[in-house]
């Protein structure tokens, strides 16, 4: 196939979340669904720390960061 005419060269997907702040975490209403979501522009620049609260929800290692909490980044902070 051959590519005739190039109409964006925008790649990736960017979401965010309403509050703009990055979600993490298994989803409180559906079983063994976790959260990586919102990192709106900034994923490869939290991608280390991400890696490290990822791992640390999922396997219950020390927490890496005094900065943000686990349920400062829960999907369930949106139920309200």
């Amino acid at each position: 196939m051959e590519v005739q005419c190039i109409h964006s060269r925008w790649a990736g997907l960017r979401t965010f979340a309403p509050d703009r702040h990055i979600i993490a975490g298994f989803d409180p209403r559906a079983d063994g669904f976790f959260w990586l979501a919102g990192q709106g522009g900034f994923g490869l620049q939290t991608s280390p720390v991400m890696a490290e609260i990822v791992e640390s929800l999922v396997a219950g290692t020390p927490w890496p960061i005094d900065a943000v909490s686990a349920d400062d980044l829960s999907p369930a902070r949106f139920l309200g």
